[in-house]
């Protein structure tokens, strides 16, 4: 994924990546249910991080209406199975109208979206046997952050620092998910304090909010 000298590489998502990506002018991403959170996250990344035009669509809607194909948009789609019905046949739909450039973020190798993708990225996550679908969620996140800084690159619209710097944090995210963990015995306990009680208000210090001192400052 990184080179030796931590430089995030774009054949993590295909071999055709690294020649797609410099001309991507926008970007729409297409799912379904907990797959499309992923990319109503990944929009705001996107949008800032790479300074690139992107939407999310529904995938069960997108084929239903008249959309302006873009020959220099990369086309999205994610699905934990691969399987997803209607993810399927939104890319069918995008492919139909022209689109070329189609990348995949799915969990399965052998299913079927990412067989029909130019380019591809495998979450590798395991089976998913919660209905919150925990892990799938959080490796989507990842691959789209992934995607955000490679097409930042491609844009030259990230540093050398910040390239290094948002890689250290991604680096960080399992001590960071086991320190979470490991407040399960915590929140058992807080759960029984509160399980009977009927109404709650939770104050949140102003310390805790990362540019007050600018806004008071501002104000």
């Amino acid at each position: 994924m990184i080179s030796g000298a931590g430089q995030l590489q774009p054949g993590i998502f295909g071999a055709e990546a690294a020649d797609i990506f410099p001309q991507v002018d926008s970007v729409l991403i297409i799912a379904c249910g907990t797959s499309s959170y992923a990319g109503m996250t990944a929009k705001y990344w996107i949008e800032q991080v790479a300074g690139i035009a992107c939407n999310v669509e529904i995938a069960s809607e997108y084929r239903y209406r008249q959309s302006v194909p873009n020959p220099k948009q990369l086309v999205v789609v994610i699905s934990q199975s691969g399987e997803t019905a209607d993810t399927l046949a939104a890319l069918h739909h995008a492919k139909a109208q022209g689109h070329t450039y189609t990348l995949a973020i799915c969990n399965v190798p052998e299913s079927a979206i990412v067989r029909e993708t130019a380019l591809r990225f495998i979450t590798r996550a395991g089976p998913e046997i919660g209905v919150a679908s925990t892990k799938a969620f959080t490796t989507q996140l990842s691959a789209l952050f992934l995607l955000t800084l490679l097409l930042a690159k491609a844009n030259h619209r990230l540093s050398e620092d910040d390239e290094k710097a948002y890689l250290d944090e991604l680096r960080h995210l399992p001590i960071a998910v086991d320190k979470v963990l490991a407040l399960e015995p915590s929140i058992q306990a807080w759960s029984n304090h509160f399980a009977n009680k009927h109404h709650a208000l939770f104050f949140r210090p102003w310390a805790a909010l990362p540019d007050c001192a600018g806004r008071r400052a501002q104000a």
